[in-house]
């Protein structure tokens, strides 16, 4: 329907086109082999059914398949990517070369068979003289007169023939496998591939240049099997240069790098920090050394091969031979690796340089092949004045401290003018990242109302810094909270006035029995928490005073002389209880404590009998790590505190995240959940929670215990005095010791000295 411009597109403003007799329904969006078509007609191409003249006779090819017979694929996307290759060339008049009439271009002519169009294209030659490349860009070409209107097609190339491309004549030559292929099924018949004509631009070159450039020489120098043996194989050698004689001279630190593949040798300057020195420090590049240096090397002078022209240049071509004799070259007298030893100098092109140290695998490397065993550095040595060689800086000497800031600023405000802020152990800091130990200590003092405080010291392992939280007591009179901020705790009884830096508590200072001084207040340390025991435990290299095999030579030396009677004398405190099904001798804390303070007296301290205790103990393994009824009541306490009561929603994300728990999920939930539902937990809080739930045989947490413990109506749990949730310390539980049995017959065991008395009687 022909539509009339400038109306609107309604019925009665459009007319029939004219000889138009079908007026069947559009196929626009009909799919063929599930592809949608845009267009009720098929675009042209090879294989394609031909249009009528009438429905466009500029795009009539011909076709070999019969009328509707051809693939039902439209052609654009039967040959989609299918690209037709000949090989082909081309004659150009060459008029201002002598004797060279014309030359011959080799081209590829392609042929894409999804829209019939062609492209011309050379290969670059190197030093070819000629622009080349592409000479005809992808298009359709018409065919020359008398055929105008017409366009070039695929049945006008063949092998051995000709097709004229605009104002060139092309002969066709070859193809590759694909379009021979591919023209035998559409029923052409393909001659076999000709050669093309020689160039004779081509020979002529090839000519000249032969005549021109000697052959190739008859030997060559082989060093690949010298650098393939000793790649990457350095001597490395320590050197100075006096160059104090001269107007502003000083003595330059030089590094001296001798490569074993080619026998090279290259100098390194080693600048000192503020020197003044604008440089690379690059002293002498890559390269090989002369022992003696007269001169300049002419060109040419130091190649491996010389060619020498015997008949002139006079005549057309000349002559070229090898200098087999080889005359006129001088003898290579550099630097070998025999020729570098310590103590030794060597000219660097006028500048002595005196080698003075070397490496781990330079002296490997001189007693393997050379039987050299003395490489004593030599320290002091100068070349024109005698005397110790004059360092580069000298040590700075910091001023006092003055009490302002801490030690660490200070002495960056005088190594600097514009200071920096102090480097932390980044290392340090990510392996004991939240590790903390915690210690329960009361204070010391005249006065009698501060002896009943309690206090949480806690160490923070990441940074050695320490702080001191007051825990609150009920009609004390003393509020607690923070007393001491987290800062650096330096030991007591040393002057901090001075440029050195004053030492600081360490982790090993703070043990059970110990007494610290933090800030002028005295404390002693009461309880830890079953972290700081387990760690220290755990690393006993760095804290002896839990290292077990320590403790236990120190009671078998002490009970070597009287063990008989002291074992003896104490069988009475031994009580056989059922444990784990098992009969076990036990003995209780406190009758080991004051055996070992009756045995030992001052010589051992508390956290060396609660180590003892804690290794020999003879009760079940299973018990909790953390007390089930005081992490409740801290839980529940919290919530209220919050006014949390949003158990329903727990309850859905749980079976969000899983579900196909069978009443039991991961930890991991577990903390995904308190964190999505935000329940007003702290992360020390989420961490005892984690230690009192159930679990069962695979490690998942009990799901009905969980919701358990957050609702503190299903089971209620005594009430707990009110605390500061905004400090992890204050659910500091002290490890109890006091009650505890301990295995009698395990603990003779490991003292070994039955053993002993044995022989002796024997």
């Amino acid at each position: 329907m022909l539509r009339c411009s400038g109306l609107p597109l309604l019925p009665g403003n459009s007319f029939p086109e004219l000889g138009r007799t079908r007026y069947h329904k559009s196929h626009h969006f009909d799919q063929w082999n599930r592809i949608c078509m845009l267009a009720d007609k098929k675009r042209p191409g090879i294989g394609a059914t031909p249009l009528t003249p009438a429905e466009g006779p500029e795009y009539c090819l011909p076709s070999l398949y019969p009328p509707r017979s051809g693939p039902l694929l439209p052609s654009w996307l039967t040959y989609d990517k299918k690209v037709l290759c000949f090989h082909a060339y081309f004659q150009e008049t060459l008029s201002e070369v002598d004797r060279i009439p014309y030359q011959v271009r080799k081209v590829k002519i392609l042929y894409y068979l999804e829209d019939d169009t062609m492209q011309v294209s050379e290969p670059r030659t190197m030093n070819s003289g000629i622009p080349q490349g592409c000479l005809v860009t992808r298009q359709r070409i018409p065919r020359p007169p008398p055929y105008d209107g017409e366009f070039t097609s695929l049945l006008d190339l063949n092998i051995n023939h000709t097709v004229q491309l605009f104002d060139r004549v092309y002969t066709v030559t070859g193809c590759d496998e694909f379009t021979r292929s591919f023209l035998y099924k559409l029923g052409v018949s393909v001659p076999e591939s000709v050669e093309p004509p020689t160039d004779p631009n081509t020979e002529a070159r090839k000519q000249q240049d032969a005549a021109k450039v000697a052959k190739r020489p008859a030997y060559k120098v082989d060093t690949l099997g010298k650098f393939l043996q000793n790649d990457r194989k350095v001597l490395r050698f320590e050197a100075f240069w006096d160059d104090r004689n001269s107007l502003f001279g000083d003595l330059h630190e030089l590094e001296v790098l001798y490569h074993t593949s080619d026998d090279t040798i290259e100098i390194k300057e080693k600048f000192p920090k503020n020197s003044g020195r604008d440089s690379s420090g690059m002293f002498l590049k890559r390269s090989r050394l002369p022992k003696k240096f007269e001169r300049l090397p002419v060109l040419g002078e130091n190649t491996p091969i010389t060619v020498l022209n015997v008949l002139g240049g006079g005549l057309k071509g000349g002559r070229y031979i090898n200098d087999c004799a080889f005359i006129g070259k001088n003898a290579d007298d550099c630097y070998k690796d025999c020729d570098l030893v310590i103590g030794r100098s060597i000219n660097v092109y006028g500048r002595t340089v005196i080698l003075t140290g070397c490496d781990s695998f330079t002296q490997d490397y001189y007693r393997t092949k050379f039987g050299v065993e003395d490489f004593t550095p030599i320290l002091g040595y100068s070349v024109t004045k005698p005397g110790p060689m004059v360092g580069y800086r000298r040590e700075r000497i910091l001023p006092p401290y003055n009490g302002y800031g801490s030690h660490e600023d200070s002495e960056g405000n005088c190594k600097t003018v514009e200071p920096k802020p102090p480097k932390i152990d980044f290392r340090k800091f990510i392996v004991y990242d939240r590790c903390n130990l915690r210690f329960g200590a009361r204070m010391i003092s005249d006065i009698k109302e501060n002896n009943d405080r309690f206090f949480v010291i806690t160490y923070y392992l990441s940074n050695d810094t320490i702080s001191v939280y007051e825990l609150m007591i009920r009609n004390s009179g003393f509020l607690g909270g923070e007393f001491i901020k987290r800062c650096k705790m330096l030991l007591p009884n040393q002057d901090i006035f001075t440029p050195s830096r004053p030492k600081c508590y360490q982790a090993s200072d703070l043990y059970l029995g110990a007494t610290v001084i933090l800030q002028d207040h005295k404390f002693n340390i009461t309880t830890a928490d079953i972290f700081a025991l387990q760690f220290m435990e755990g690393h006993c290299e760095e804290f002896p005073l839990s290292n077990v095999s320590r403790i236990v030579q120190k009671i078998r030396s002490a009970l070597e002389p009287i063990y008989k009677e002291y074992v003896a004398k104490n069988m009475g405190k031994v009580v056989h209880k059922k444990i784990d099904d098992r009969s076990v001798a036990t003995v209780t804390y406190e009758d080991v404590r004051d055996m070992l303070k009756e045995l030992l007296g001052d010589q051992i301290v508390e956290q060396e009998i609660v180590t003892i205790c804690r290794f020999f103990s003879a009760e079940s393994k299973k018990a909790d790590l953390c007390d089930r009824e005081l992490v409740r009541s801290a839980i529940h306490g919290e919530l209220t505190r919050q006014l949390w009561d949003n158990i329903e929603r727990t309850k859905e994300h749980i079976y969000h995240l899983d579900p196909c728990n069978n009443g039991y999920t991961s930890a991991k939930n577990i903390i995904t959940t308190i964190k999505a539902c935000r329940i007003p937990l702290d992360n020390a809080l989420i961490d005892a929670l984690l230690q009192i739930v159930h679990y069962n045989e695979c490690g998942d947490v009990e799901i009905k215990d969980f919701l358990c413990i957050l609702n503190p109506l299903a089971v209620p749990c005594k009430p707990l005095q009110p605390l500061n949730i905004k400090h992890d310390v204050c659910y500091f539980t002290p490890y109890k010791v006091t009650g505890n049995l301990v295995e009698w017959d395990h603990l003779l065991s490991s003292i070994d000295l039955e053993s002993n008395l044995s022989k002796q009687t024997s």
